[in-house]
């Protein structure tokens, strides 16, 4: 039965093993060194490393160039779109008094002015069983046949409208149904391609060419525009026969009271209005100095003003919509050196100031004198002449490029900025 015996290291194989442990521990602590040394490397900076990483980036200077313009003042104001006043013929129309007769069916046979289109004195609007509608200019509206031997105040306007169209009364006394007035009217009636309805049975003196009331309308003032027919073409006439409206549609505008100084009548008004690309122009009739709150557009006190319209309103702008208008203020007698509202700033001693750029990190400081401002421009005078020219650079913002002569040169804005570039004195 054998024995096992532990072997016995001999004694230089120990030394060997215990050196190679030690070598690899030394191998070992050197790497870890080195990747800590690497790691804080990475993460530890200095203080003038870090101040250059975390420092804000230089903003550029911002600059614009004088001017020599005419500085002008635009206001805005609101306004509302109203509908002119309308009137409408008596019901039905035409036939009646013609050579049809007054059995003739009152259906529309001719529109020569539809709906939408204007209308003048003496214009045929419609035609009725075969028979003309026309309009003439009078307050008091037409309410009888008016024939020879009538006499009133619808006579004379009738009479007033022909010779207007160049067919004269003859002797015919103004008011009085003659004669001269029969005869105007069948030349009338003849220059439409119409013969005139005449009354033949009663007395001679009462004979000849009239004017029905089916086919005539008086209309206070013109322009007019016809709004609305009694009927289409082959259609019975139902209702009024013709709707027409007075003039075109008008412009009341609302102007914030502060600005009252600035607008009077006569001013010239761009008006616009939301969602449409038409521009339209007129002028201020008037404006009352009186401030009112009633059916104020912005909810607030407004002096009301009157636009007249200097040209039709397009399609697009309709009775009662809201409209903006653009008023051409007031502006400078000339063109003046002008400066952005941002180039000028206020000094310690209570005078205006711009900087004038003098070089890439420098400006001068010139006093200025207002003399007006408007849509974003002061008009300006340089209380040294010839120290502003036009084209000269003014700066209008800030600037932390660094001052080359050590230590920033601090100096206040109009719009309140500061800058950090080189000032001279002015």
């Amino acid at each position: 039965m054998g024995v096992d015996v532990p072997a016995v290291d001999k004694p230089g194989h120990g030394r060997l093993r215990r050196r190679r442990n030690v070598l690899l521990v030394i191998v070992g602590l050197a790497v870890i060194a080195s990747v800590g040394g690497l790691l804080v490397s990475t993460t530890i900076k200095s203080p003038a490393q870090q101040a250059a990483e975390t420092a804000a980036p230089g903003l550029t200077r911002l600059t614009a160039p004088v001017q020599y313009t005419v500085i002008r003042n635009t206001v805005q104001a609101n306004g509302v779109i109203t509908k002119p006043p309308q009137i409408s013929s008596l019901s039905g129309g035409g036939g009646g008094g013609g050579p049809s007769g007054g059995n003739a069916q009152q259906v529309v046979t001719k529109i020569f002015k539809p709906p939408g289109r204007f209308v003048a004195p003496g214009n045929v609007i419609i035609e009725v069983a075969g028979q003309p509608f026309f309009v003439f200019r009078g307050a008091v509206p037409a309410y009888r046949d008016m024939a020879p031997g009538e006499s009133g105040k619808d006579i004379a306007q009738l009479q007033a409208g022909l010779e207007g169209l160049g067919f004269g009364i003859g002797a015919d006394t103004s008011g009085v149904y003659g004669r001269g007035t029969a005869a105007a009217v069948a030349a009338f009636y003849q220059s439409l391609g119409y013969t005139a309805p005449a009354v033949r049975g009663g007395p001679k003196a009462a004979r000849g060419a009239e004017v029905p009331l089916s086919q005539i309308m008086f209309v206070p003032r013109f322009p007019a525009r016809v709004v609305k027919l009694g009927g289409g073409v082959g259609k019975i006439v139902s209702g009024s026969l013709v709707t027409l409206s007075l003039g075109s549609p008008a412009i009341k505008g609302q102007l914030n009271p502060a600005y009252g100084s600035l607008v009077r009548a006569g001013m010239h008004v761009t008006i616009a209005a939301q969602g449409s690309p038409a521009v339209v122009l007129g002028t201020i009739k008037s404006v009352t100095g009186k401030a009112q709150t009633a059916n104020s557009i912005s909810g607030g006190l407004y002096y009301p003003m009157r636009i007249k319209l200097r040209e039709p309103l397009p399609p697009s702008m309709g009775p009662g919509q809201d409209v903006i208008l653009s008023v051409r203020a007031a502006q400078s007698s000339g063109p003046m050196l002008a400066v952005p509202e941002a180039a000028l700033f206020g000094g310690q001693d209570g005078k205006d100031y711009v900087s004038k750029v003098t070089g890439p990190n420098s400006a001068t400081r010139v006093a200025v004198t207002v003399v007006t401002t408007g849509d974003g421009l002061v008009g300006i005078r340089p209380d040294q002449p010839g120290a502003l020219k036009q084209g000269v650079l003014v700066v209008t913002g800030e600037n932390y490029l660094a001052n080359p002569r050590g230590g920033p040169g601090k100096f206040q804005t109009h719009s309140g900025q500061s800058s950090s570039v080189q000032i001279a004195p002015g």
